[in-house]
C-alpha cells in the first residue's frame, strides 16, 4: 500500500521493494489455507472414528476456489471494523484463517462437522463471535452485508455508535451459483432505493455448480443488472502470467481463444492437465509463429499453471483490485473473480468435484506434495519455505489481526429497559377487532410474557357503526 507524505517518494519505493516479500508471505499463507482446509475434511470423513461409517461431506474444491480471494482479504485488505460473510462452503477456509490468527484452536479444527463442534458452514450461534454473518441459507449472507451497512449508516447518523470504532465495509465472497437466489436480487433493490455504501461483493466465478457448469452467457446479464442497480464492476479474468503472455507477440490469439472457450471445455482441460491443453491449442493455434513461441518452451507442469492463471487466484492481481477500490471511495463493488473449482487439488476443474472429497490414496500424495510429515497435519507452519517467526511477524502485523475493541468483535450494548406494564392500547376510531387484538399481543410481547388470549373486550363484535364510516381501517 503506498503511503504518501513529505517524503512520500521514499516511502513508495520502499513499498515496492517490500512487494515482492509481502507477496511470497502471503503465498505461502494459501498454501497452508489449502493444506488445512482439505486436510480438515478429509479428517471428518477419513480419519476421525465412524461409527456408522456415513460419509461426512464437506466442501475441499470450493474450498480451493476461494483460497486467494481470502489470502488477500484477510492478510491485506480488512480491517478490524470490516465484516464479512463467507460463503458457505468455505467454512473450513474461514476455521483456517482463525486458526492462524490464534482464534481458534487444533483442537476445535479435529471437529468439524462433529456434534458440537465447529460448523461447515460458518454460524454466529454455534462457531462464536469471529463470524460476522452466519451463512448457512445459501444466499442469506450475502444479503444480509447490504442490511448491515444501511444499519451502520442509520447507527452513525443519529448518533448510536460508538466514537472509538470507525465504519467499516461489508463484504460478501459469493458463490457464483449463489446467485440464483431471489433473495440477493431483492437486498440488491433495497440498497438502490436507500443508496447502500461500504458494500462489496466478490463471486467467486467457478463455473460449477452442484447442478452443472454455470452457462457462459450468466455473467454478461449479472454485470448489467449490477450496473444499473448504481454498483460498480470489477472483473478480475486473467492473472499477471496470462496477462504477460497475451501481451508477447501474437498472444492477442491467445487471448481470444480463451475468451470463447465454453466453460464446459476450459474445466475438463484443466483437469486433464498440461499435455491436454497443449494438444488443443496446437490444433487450434498451432500455425501462428507468436503462439509457438509461448508455449513450446514451457514443460507441461508449466503450460497448465499458465493456462490456469485466472484473476481469482492470482493475489498480486487482486490486491492490485481491492486496493483500487478501497481508495475509490464508499461506491458498493461487485468484483467477478474468476476461478477453477478445486484449484491445487487432485480433481481441480471435474465436473463432479462440488462435493467430491479426495480419496485416502489422494491425500497421500497431496500430503507429499505439501510437505506435510505425519503427526503434523495441524501444524500451523509445517511445510512451508519461510521461517515460522518471520511468517508469524508478518501475520500479527497485518491490519485485521488487531482487535477491534477490548472485547473483541462480537461488542456489546446497553440493555434497552422495558418497563413492567404498558399503558393499554386504545383502538383508534374505526379500527378492527383484529388490529386491537393484535396491538395487545405486541404490547405483551414487549413485556416478554407471551401473549394472552384476546380480552373479552378485544374478541366481543364491533359495534355498529353508520354506512359511511368504514369497519376498519386502512389496509
Amino acid at each position: 500500500m503506498n503511503i504518501v507524505t513529505s517524503n512520500g517518494a521514499n516511502l513508495v519505493q520502499a513499498d515496492r521493494q517490500a512487494e515482492p516479500e509481502r507477496l511470497r508471505r502471503m503465498h505461502a499463507i494459501e498454501r497452508k489455507l489449502l493444506w488445512l482446509s482439505a486436510w480438515m475434511i478429509h479428517h471428518a470423513n477419513h480419519v476421525r472414528p465412524n461409527r456408522d461409517g456415513l460419509k461426512v461431506g464437506g466442501h475441499q474444491a470450493s474450498c480451493a476456489s476461494v483460497i486467494s480471494i481470502m489470502t488477500a482479504l484477510y492478510f491485506e485488505i480488512l480491517k478490524p471494523q470490516d465484516r464479512l460473510a463467507v460463503k458457505p462452503h468455505a467454512g473450513p477456509v474461514f476455521h483456517a484463517v482463525n486458526y492462524l490468527f490464534g482464534r481458534q484452536t487444533k483442537e476445535k479444527l479435529a471437529t468439524l462437522r462433529q456434534f458440537g463442534g465447529i460448523q461447515p458452514y460458518p454460524s454466529r450461534v454455534k462457531d462464536g463471535a469471529e463470524v460476522d454473518f452466519s451463512t448457512g441459507s445459501v444466499g442469506l449472507g450475502v444479503a444480509l452485508t447490504s442490511f448491515g451497512a444501511l444499519v451502520q449508516d442509520y447507527v452513525r447518523l443519529h448518533g448510536l455508535g460508538r466514537e472509538d470504532i470507525a465504519p467499516g465495509r461489508h463484504i460478501a465472497i459469493v458463490g457464483d451459483a449463489e446467485l440464483d437466489e431471489g433473495n440477493i436480487y431483492e437486498a440488491l433493490l433495497e440498497g438502490w432505493k436507500h443508496d447502500v455504501r461500504d458494500v462489496w461483493w466478490i463471486i467467486d466465478y467457478n463455473r460449477q455448480s452442484l447442478d452443472s457448469v454455470v452457462q457462459d452467457r450468466l455473467f454478461g446479464r449479472i454485470e448489467g443488472l449490477f450496473r444499473d442497480m448504481g454498483w460498480n464492476v470489477v472483473t478480475l479474468k486473467y492473472g499477471r502470467k496470462l496477462e504477460a503472455a497475451f501481451a508477447r507477440e501474437d498472444g492477442d490469439h491467445l487471448r481470444r481463444w480463451i475468451d470463447d472457450c465454453p466453460n464446459s471445455l476450459y474445466s475438463a482441460l484443466t483437469f486433464q492437465g498440461g499435455a491436454a491443453w497443449r494438444a488443443v491449442l496446437l490444433t487450434d493455434l498451432g500455425r501462428i509463429e507468436g503462439i509457438r513461441a509461448i508455449i513450446d518452451p514451457l514443460s507441461d507442469e508449466e503450460l497448465g499453471a499458465l493456462m490456469t492463471n485466472l484473476g481469482g487466484h492470482d493475489v498480486a492481481t487482486l490486491l492490485e483490485a481491492f486496493r483500487a477500490q478501497d481508495a475509490a471511495g464508499d461506491q458498493p463493488t461487485c468484483f467477478i473473480a474468476y476461478t477453477i473449482k478445486g484449484m491445487g487439488l487432485p480433481f481441480a476443474g471435474h465436473k463432479d468435484n462440488h462435493s467430491g472429497l479426495m480419496s485416502r490414496e489422494q491425500m497421500i500424495g497431496f500430503k507429499a506434495e505439501m510437505g506435510i510429515p505425519d503427526g503434523a497435519e495441524w501444524d500451523r507452519f509445517t511445510g512451508l519455505d519461510i521461517p515460522e517467526a518471520e511468517l508469524q511477524a508478518f501475520i500479527d502485523s497485518v491490519p485485521f489481526a488487531t482487535p477491534i475493541a477490548a472485547e473483541g468483535r462480537r461488542l456489546d450494548s446497553p440493555v434497552v429497559p422495558v418497563p413492567e406494564n404498558f399503558p393499554a392500547p386504545r383502538c383508534r376510531p374505526g379500527a378492527s377487532s383484529t388490529q386491537a387484538a393484535f396491538g395487545e399481543v405486541l404490547a405483551e410481547l414487549g413485556r416478554g410474557q407471551g401473549p394472552r388470549p384476546p380480552s373479552p373486550a378485544a374478541s366481543s363484535p364491533p359495534a355498529p357503526t353508520s354506512p359511511s364510516r368504514p369497519t376498519s381501517g386502512p389496509g
